[in-house]
């Protein structure tokens, strides 16, 4: 049973606010007499957002304070790998047990003295390898070691996931701090499938290949590749990390048999002989997988969409597997773990990663703690505060701002983790983030201009209201406590209906009504709007606001959200047919309108469409985008009607399930997306001078050529 012996609920608190606490948050929910008491993260925000969004009473930032506090049972350890051992013996010795998210240790020392500790001291230790509960999984060891398989001649296990962090961060992770991390973070998820499966091999080889080079001086490699043997079965553990179809599945070759376990798709296959002659057992081979595989996939589906609709607690696959894991940890506290669970098979993934890190020719050792880098001083004083400047728009901003020789500070949740290029520019780092107002005072301390690139953290509308809006009003009112001279937002296009019968849009047209009921950003970006036009009415604030349009250039994504639905890499889906001339518009001129601001009087209170001349349609954007990256993409048409009927599907799923944030469809907002409107940015040529460049070959060149070839030059 999942509570304790004495019928008390078990007590539970979260170390951890980040990405994974999520699904531990929901698996707890799902047990009866579990409670989750607290939740505990050094970012003591992060750790009021999460608590806040999941109804947990108490946050604490110092683990210390939590367990002399809180009178617990079980802390779930979701911090990066290089402290599960300090905090874990914390835990430990506390007298509470410790469920810890893989690895249980980054080091084969510590993960034997955290066993002799749990067993000095009568403690329950208990290590959650996210794949080793989904049922297709446990299809493979049931067939392997029940001798269906037959002797085992080769095993292939297969990871082929794009790595998010090389592409934006956050480049402090420890994951990235040298290349071996990397066995500590991700891999072992593999390895724990080949321990568990045949245990220890006798032999490995191992090749590394196509390194990038990270921000900081950081390297990472993003193609591994380890041989091995088991007595005489073959091993292949392979690891890309780049962009690409995902593919994690692990397969099994038998002297009787050929299995495969499809993670990404959870499914199970087992291909063996039939009695028939050789031909129909062939046909029989290619006929029963590919029948069993649809009944798999069309069970995952069903799961999914009666989950939403609150009918089903099975959901996601991955989710299922984390939520099975957490189950029998509870369920078998009191007696024996399952061998999946326990700290023996931790360490055996954890030796299997040692051993590979000594095989390899890359610099020995793990980083403790992520490395920073010397933060140059400023080279003049700072009087223009820039927030959001390490993004898209703000670094061209900030570029321009320097150019035109103003000392400029920027307000960055890690200094470390600025950009190279910014800091060459002799910037001023300010640690902090606009949605804490405690780190705000300091960041305006002599600041006469700011600029307010920056979008706080949101799905839901609540969300944004209080992660965006509310922040923003408040940042707005120190500003004017600080007597700023100027105060410039950055707004959207957004917020207009764009569709056939908008007309010619200025910035005297209204925020659409069904576009902002439908679609928070949106809904954030008017509302902020209008917040700060009603401070410069009623306080003076000196608020400028700008609108900028589909904006493209050097730095950006090619896979532009402006210009077609990205679901994944390789397919785009049109908003309509596709053939509409969009309202880009490239970032430098964009950054020039922003810096042209700063010297024009009068212009308080005024707002700027900034969009360039519609002279390119999405799909000859698509045009030079494959014949630029060399490849082709699958694109997808879809009308206002079609994408109007499917989020109408979406809406009855998620009203079924009592969603909250469920908005009835707009359908002004589905069929606004394919832009047929055109926008006027008059205004922002005549008042500020601007000039945006209006050459179709040289918007071409720079806003699609240019980021094509960065992009795939990275990749």
């Amino acid at each position: 049973m999942a509570g304790n012996a004495n019928g008390r609920p078990v007590a539970v608190a979260l170390l951890g606010a980040g990405y994974i606490s999520d699904f531990h948050h929901s698996a707890l929910k799902a047990l009866p007499n579990v409670e989750v008491r607290a939740v505990c993260d050094l970012n003591r925000r992060l750790a009021e957002q999460f608590a806040q969004a999941k109804g947990i009473p108490m946050v604490y930032s110092d683990l210390g304070e939590m367990l002399a506090k809180e009178k617990l049972d079980v802390v779930h350890v979701l911090t990066p790998p290089h402290i599960h051992f300090k905090t874990s013996s914390q835990i430990l010795e506390a007298g509470v047990d410790a469920f810890i998210e893989k690895p249980l240790c980054h080091r084969v020392t510590d993960c034997q003295a955290l066993r002799q500790q749990a067993t000095a001291q009568e403690r329950i230790i208990g290590v959650s390898h996210n794949f080793l509960y989904f049922p297709v999984y446990e299809q493979l060891v049931d067939d392997l070691r029940s001798g269906r398989l037959g002797r085992i001649d080769q095993i292939d296990i297969v990871w082929n996931k794009e790595l998010g962090q090389l592409k934006g961060g956050p480049y402090g992770a420890w994951m990235l701090q040298t290349p071996k991390n990397i066995l500590f973070e991700v891999a072992p998820h593999s390895f724990v499938h080949l321990v568990h499966l045949i245990g220890q091999p006798d032999s490995i080889t191992v090749d590394v290949n196509d390194r990038i080079d990270l921000p900081r001086g950081l390297e990472f490699y993003r193609r591994w590749e380890i041989r091995g043997w088991k007595g005489n079965t073959s091993i292949r553990l392979r690891f890309s990390f780049i962009d690409g179809y995902p593919e994690h599945y692990i397969h099994v070759r038998g002297s009787n048999a050929v299995a495969r376990v499809d993670f990404e798709h959870n499914t199970y296959v087992c291909q063996e002989h039939t009695p028939y002659m050789l031909d129909v057992d062939r046909f029989l081979n290619v006929v029963k997988p590919a029948r069993s595989a649809a009944v798999q996939a069309t069970q995952t589906l069903s799961n999914f969409v009666l989950s939403k609709m609150k009918l089903s607690k099975v959901g996601g696959p991955f989710q299922y597997s984390i939520t099975r894991t957490v189950e029998n940890f509870y369920q078998n506290r009191g007696s024996s773990l399952d061998e999946r669970l326990s700290p023996e098979l931790g360490e055996s993934a954890i030796a299997l990663a040692e051993w590979i890190a000594r095989e390899t020719h890359l610099p020995t050792g793990t980083a403790e703690t992520p490395i920073p880098e010397p933060i140059a001083p400023p080279t003049k004083p700072s009087t223009v505060l820039v927030i959001g400047g390490t993004g898209f728009i703000g670094r061209a901003l900030v570029r321009q701002l320097c150019a035109a020789g103003y000392g400029v500070r920027l307000l960055n949740r890690d200094p470390n983790s600025c950009p190279a290029d910014l800091r060459g520019l002799g910037v001023e780092l300010v640690k902090g983030d606009f949605t804490d107002t405690n780190s705000l005072p300091a960041a305006l301390e002599g600041i006469e201009y700011v600029y307010h690139l920056a979008r706080g953290y949101g799905k839901t509308w609540p969300e944004y209201l209080q992660y965006d809006v509310e922040p923003t009003q408040k940042l707005a009112e120190l500003c004017l406590q600080h007597n700023v001279k100027r105060f410039f937002y950055a707004s959207s296009i957004a917020i207009y209906y764009a569709g056939q019968g908008a007309g010619t849009i200025t910035e005297a047209t209204p925020p659409h009504p069904g576009v902002l009921r439908t679609a928070p950003y949106a809904r954030s970006k008017a509302e902020n709007e209008k917040r700060l036009l009603d401070l410069y009415r009623q306080k003076g604030l000196p608020a400028v606001i700008f609108r900028p349009g589909i904006v493209l250039g050097s730095g950006g994504d090619p896979a532009h959200w402006g210009i077609a639905a990205w679901p994944y890499s390789s397919v785009c889906r049109l908003w309509g047919d596709g053939n509409n001339r969009l309202p880009i518009v490239l970032v430098e001129d964009v950054a020039d309108a922003m810096v042209r601001a700063l010297t024009v009087p009068g212009i308080e209170g005024e707002s700027y469409n900034l969009t360039s001349a519609p002279c390119i349609t999405a799909n000859e954007y698509l045009d030079q985008f494959e014949q630029q990256a060399g490849l082709k993409l699958q694109r997808v048409p879809v009308t206002g009607q079609k994408e109007y009927i499917e989020a109408l599907m979406k809406w009855v799923i998620k009203s079924i399930g009592r969603d909250p944030n469920a908005a009835f469809p707009s359908y002004a907002d589905c069929e606004g997306r394919g832009f047929a409107a055109t926008f006027d940015a008059s205004k922002a040529e005549q008042q500020l001078g601007w000039s945006p460049v209006q050459d179709r070959e040289r918007l071409i060149q720079e806003g699609i050529h240019v980021p094509v070839q960065e992009f795939y030059s990275r990749a």
